[in-house]
C-alpha cells in the first residue's frame, strides 16, 4: 500500500468515527472500541486503527488512558480553523434574507472567504445538513434556520468534531454557537415609544408559532412595553402569505378597536395590514408599526424597525473569527444588533 493510498485509509476511518458520534452512537465519555477492534470491524490494519485514534485525539475529541481505554469527549470549543470558505445555510430564501445574502457575500469578499449558499432540503434536518459540509471540509457555518428547530445535542456534536456556527436572526443555537439577532426589545420600545401621539389602544399582529425565536420574542416584548394591547396571530406560512380570511378577521379588529396603534411582527404582515388599512380608510385612524422593512413602505403612512443588515454581517464575520482564535477559552455569545429606525409619515398614494 503506498502513503497516499494509506493516509486515505485512516482519514476515512476517522471520518467514520466522526460520523457515528454526530449521530451519539457515542456520547460524551463512553469508551470506543481500541484500534484492534477498530481494524476487525472495518477490514483496515492496526496501524490504520491507531493512525485514526492518533487524530482524534490531537483533535481532542477522544481521550486515551493506560487501563481503562480511549473514550469520547466532547467539547464546546473554538476551532482552529482557516476562513478560507463559509458556508450560509438556511431551510430557504425570501426577500429579507436574499438581501443579507448579499450584505454577507460582500463582507466576507473583503476578507477573502469564499462564501457558499446551502439550501437545506426539505426533509432534511438544518445539523444533518451542517454535518454534510463537514464531510466536505467546510469548517465555518453561518445559519439561519427560519422556522426550523435546532437539535441541541447534535450542535454540542458538530462543536466538537470540529465545526464552527454562527446563527443568524434567533438565539435558539445559544451555547453551542455564537447568536446574532435584531435587539427586539428595542424595536417594539422604539417603534411604540416614537410615534407622534400617544395611543390608548394597541393591538399587535403576529405569527402562531411562537416556536420561531423573533416571533416569541417581538410579540413577548410588545405584551411588556403595552400590557393592555390586544394580540392576534395569523397561521404561520414559510412563504409569509397571509390568507384572506386572516385577512378579514385583522380588518374586524382593527375596526373595534378604532383609533389606534398597530405593531406588525415582520414586514410582509406589515405590507398586507398597509394594504388593508389604505383600501379601507382605516390608516385615517389606525397608526402602523412594523417590526422590519418591506418593499414601498416609504409609499405608506408607516414607521418601520429594519435591520441593520451590514452591521449583522459584520458581527457575525467577526465572531466566526473569534471562534477559531480562541480555541478553547471561546464561549458563545448572544449579539443583539440595534436596528434602523424610519418613519414615512403620510406616505405616498
Amino acid at each position: 500500500m503506498d502513503m497516499v493510498t494509506s493516509e486515505l485509509r485512516y482519514l476515512e476511518l476517522k471520518n467514520k468515527i466522526c460520523y457515528q458520534i454526530y449521530n451519539g452512537v457515542y456520547e460524551d465519555g463512553e469508551r470506543i472500541p481500541s484500534e484492534r477492534q477498530l481494524a476487525a470491524d472495518y477490514d483496515v490494519s492496526r496501524i490504520t486503527g491507531r493512525k485514526a485514534l492518533e487524530i482524534l485525539e490531537e483533535e481532542d475529541l477522544i481521550r486515551r488512558e493506560v487501563g481503562s481505554g480511549t473514550h469520547v469527549t466532547y467539547r464546546n470549543w473554538g476551532n482552529d480553523t482557516a476562513l478560507d470558505v463559509a458556508a450560509l445555510v438556511a431551510p430557504s430564501k425570501n426577500p429579507f434574507f436574499a438581501e443579507f445574502i448579499t450584505k454577507f457575500q460582500k463582507t466576507a469578499w473583503e476578507h477573502d472567504t469564499l462564501l457558499l449558499y446551502v439550501e437545506v432540503p426539505e426533509k432534511t434536518g438544518l445539523e444533518d445538513c451542517l454535518y454534510q459540509l463537514y464531510s466536505k471540509n467546510i469548517r465555518n457555518a453561518v445559519v439561519w434556520p427560519d422556522d426550523k428547530q435546532v437539535d441541541a445535542k447534535k450542535l454540542l456534536r458538530l462543536r466538537s468534531i470540529g465545526m464552527n456556527l454562527v446563527f443568524f436572526d434567533t438565539d435558539d443555537a445559544f451555547p453551542y454557537a455564537d447568536c446574532v439577532y435584531l435587539d427586539n426589545e428595542d424595536a417594539v420600545r422604539t417603534l411604540v415609544g416614537r410615534q407622534p401621539k400617544k395611543y390608548g389602544r394597541h393591538l399587535f399582529i403576529g405569527w402562531d408559532n411562537l416556536a420561531i425565536s423573533n416571533v416569541k420574542k417581538r410579540e413577548e416584548a410588545f405584551q411588556r412595553f403595552c400590557p393592555e394591547g390586544e394580540v392576534i396571530r395569523v397561521p404561520w406560512r414559510r412563504d409569509r402569505n397571509v390568507g384572506e380570511t386572516d385577512i378579514k378577521r385583522i380588518e374586524e379588529k382593527i375596526r373595534s378597536m378604532g383609533e389606534g396603534l398597530i405593531v406588525c411582527n415582520n414586514g410582509e404582515l406589515g405590507q398586507r395590514t398597509a394594504e388593508l388599512l389604505r383600501e379601507t380608510g382605516m390608516s385615517k385612524t389606525a397608526a402602523l408599526a412594523v417590526v422590519d422593512d418591506f418593499e414601498g413602505a416609504e409609499g405608506y403612512p408607516v414607521s418601520v424597525y429594519r435591520q441593520d443588515l451590514a452591521k449583522d454581517a459584520e458581527c457575525i464575520y467577526r465572531q466566526l473569527e473569534e471562534q477559531a482564535a480562541k480555541g478553547r477559552n471561546w464561549k458563545a455569545k448572544r449579539k443583539a444588533i440595534k436596528g434602523i429606525y424610519a418613519d414615512y409619515g403620510e406616505g405616498e398614494e
